[in-house]
């Protein structure tokens, strides 16, 4: 294994460096595949790639064989991967859809993020100069494409007029000049090196998407409602229009003919090609071969081209390679990457072991003895809660029941039918509190079997009960009462709100009087995250962490005096209380989910499902686990 570098926190700031570590499989994606980046040098004896997928992970393959290196560069979607020149700094567009659109630059030998760059606007193109000095980003924004310096993250004004938003770009090999394709229809040429002056703006279709230059630059190429258009790229005549069935373009700048694959939604792919006669005619598509693959939830999503080969994606995070040649005979499109763990969705301690849920099965292990015990099948849920002897199955985000499973007579109950979708479900001694909707905070009673409606409102993230047997409710300061944090008494419903800053609260977990929370503060000019202790009877607030960005995922877990935390999101720190000592636990290739500990034993459960053990009071990962589908172990 490995060896990994440990990270320190010095202070209640928190140091951002990351340094972890790859693993290795032929396991796909864990979800869909959005991105596929060949290396710059596709005729070489060993190639390789990189695919990005919809679970943050980014995983460089090597095509001669099955495996890939695995790396969660975020916990959002990936929707661009560029790869330098020197394929080692890997430039990945990251965003939620909306609000989050972030560029994070890698250094993939060391698995490093170099900087960061947040944008206002979403990213249109991506992609490195020739020699790999810039990087250049289109945006949905007036202002258009961003130049900015590989090394050092420092945006340069290399166009200093606005070029409205493009959705392709590439420079020459010397880097003085740029083509930039923009959907309202135009090809335009700038002089980099001269300020930017615009050289040439040609007229060409408008709405192209999967846009490429072909022949040396000499061809436009792309896609407008099923239609493929083909222009001259110095005077933008149209040399080529040809209607296709959903197609996906493979070809790259590289390229003198255009390869695309189309798609008739029935599990049938037809791969063709479209060739350069001279910078003036193309040929007549031509087929290749036919494909019988995936289809539905396991469709072809993405694809490139890579020497003589085609590289595919899947809706399932399948990676799929095959020769691009001719062949009368449709060929099985056959998974180059393989599924062989089973996703760990929840844990939680039970005596000296741990539960760990898979859709399928509830398993008992711990590090120590290494056995797996099969408890029994999954009857329905995504987390789990112990409770006494058995253990509660609840589904998040989701209506579906809560449910008792008492596994050793293989029996369930259901304790409650949630009218709308289910965001939270905690137990306190004999007491359930359920939260739906985000408005309603429901409290089971396991003795009576009763459910009572606590508390209404909205924008609620969490609740707890304390030891003074009252509820304390986080949520939206924007609604009533003004607060974060309320105190809500359960028998006459009475509402009080507590004396804390900040836009919002989440991540609860309680000892006697205390309450340890997460406050996101954010105005105009700052946005911050604070994990701090309240404590109820004297309504003072103590800091513990900070970071200067919103980081609306971070939880708290509690194992007195030892508080965890996730805040910024890279790795989970370790809080001592009583001792004022905090270290981070190093992470492995994936972004850290949830923790649990059980003596000296810390479990942390990574978001592709795999688990990591710890020492509590070491931060070296002691050996990462994943789940086979047989239900075995298997140690990276």
């Amino acid at each position: 294994m490995k060896k990994i570098i440990a990270a320190f926190i010095s202070s209640i700031f928190i140091i951002s460096a990351i340094f972890a570590q790859t693993t290795v499989s032929s396991q796909g994606h864990n979800e869909d595949v959005t991105y596929i980046a060949p290396c710059n040098n596709e005729n070489q004896e060993d190639p390789f790639f990189w695919t990005g997928g919809k679970d943050g992970f980014l995983i460089k393959w090597n095509i001669n064989n099955d495996q890939g290196y695995h790396y969660q560069v975020s916990d959002y979607e990936i929707k661009m991967v560029a790869v330098a020149p020197n394929n080692r700094d890997i430039a990945v567009y990251e965003s939620d859809g909306g609000a989050v659109n972030r560029l994070s630059v890698w250094d993939w030998t060391t698995c490093t993020r170099k900087y960061v760059k947040r944008f206002r606007d979403s990213i249109t193109s991506l992609s490195f100069s020739a020699k790999g000095t810039y990087i250049i980003c289109g945006t949905a924004s007036v202002d258009g494409t961003v130049f900015i310096k590989t090394l050092g993250g420092q945006v340069v004004d290399l166009i200093r007029t606005p070029t409205g938003i493009v959705s392709y770009a590439l420079t020459s090999d010397t880097e003085k000049n740029a083509a930039m394709y923009s959907p309202s229809g135009n090809l335009s040429y700038y002089d980099i090196s001269a300020g930017g002056k615009l050289k040439a703006k040609i007229g060409v279709t408008q709405g192209l998407h999967q846009s490429v230059l072909i022949g040396n630059m000499t061809m436009l190429a792309g896609i407008n409602e099923n239609v493929i258009y083909i222009h001259a790229a110095t005077n933008g005549k149209l040399i080529s229009k040809v209607a296709a069935t959903n197609p996906m373009i493979l070809s790259s700048k590289n390229d003198d003919n255009l390869y695309y694959l189309e798609d008739n939604n029935l599990g049938t792919y037809t791969l063709k090609v479209i060739e350069k006669i001279d910078n003036k005619t193309v040929s007549q598509p031509k087929v290749l071969k036919t494909f019988k693959g995936p289809r539905g939830k396991t469709a072809i999503t993405t694809g490139k081209k890579l020497g003589y080969r085609i590289i595919l994606g899947g809706k399932d995070g399948a990676i799929y390679i095959n020769n691009i040649d001719m062949s009368e005979t449709p060929i099985i499109l056959n998974s180059f990457s393989q599924n062989n763990y089973d996703m760990i969705l929840d844990m939680a301690p039970y005596n000296s072991d741990f539960y760990f849920l898979t859709a399928s099965k509830l398993y008992q292990s711990s590090y120590d003895s290494g056995r797996v015990n099969g408890l029994g099948a999954n009857p329905g849920g995504n987390r789990i809660i112990p409770y006494n002897d058995n253990v509660i199955l609840w589904t998040k985000d989701s209506k579906e029941n809560i449910i008792l499973f008492d596994y050793k007579n293989q029996k369930n109950e259901v304790l409650y039918a949630p009218k709308s979708s289910v965001q939270m479900v905690r137990i306190f001694e004999d007491k359930m509190v359920i939260i739906e909707s985000n408005s309603l905070v429901n409290i089971y009673d396991f003795p009576s079997k009763t459910l009572e409606n606590v508390y209404t409102g909205a924008g609620i993230q969490d609740a707890v009960i304390c030891s003074d047997g009252k509820l304390y409710v986080a949520k939206s300061y924007a609604t009533e009462p003004r607060s974060p944090l309320i105190c809500v008494d359960p028998v006459t419903k009475e509402t009080v709100p507590m004396k804390v800053s900040g836009n919002v609260a989440f991540g609860l977990s309680t000892k006697d009087k205390d309450i340890y929370l997460v406050c996101v503060q954010s105005d105009r000019s700052s946005k911050k995250t604070v994990v701090e202790k309240y404590n109820t009877s004297t309504n003072i607030t103590t800091p513990i962490l900070r970071i200067s960005e919103e980081d609306s995922n971070a939880f708290t877990y509690l194992e007195y005096p030892v508080l965890y935390t996730n805040i910024g999101k890279e790795n989970i720190r370790s809080c001592n209380l009583l001792k004022k000592k905090n270290f981070s636990f190093n992470r492995g290739a994936s972004i850290p989910f949830k923790i649990a500990q059980n003596g000296n034993r810390v479990v942390i459960l990574n978001k592709d499902g795999s688990i990591s053990w710890y020492n509590a009071t070491m931060s070296q990962i002691v050996a990462n686990w994943y789940l086979t589908t047989e239900g075995d172990w298997y140690e990276i």
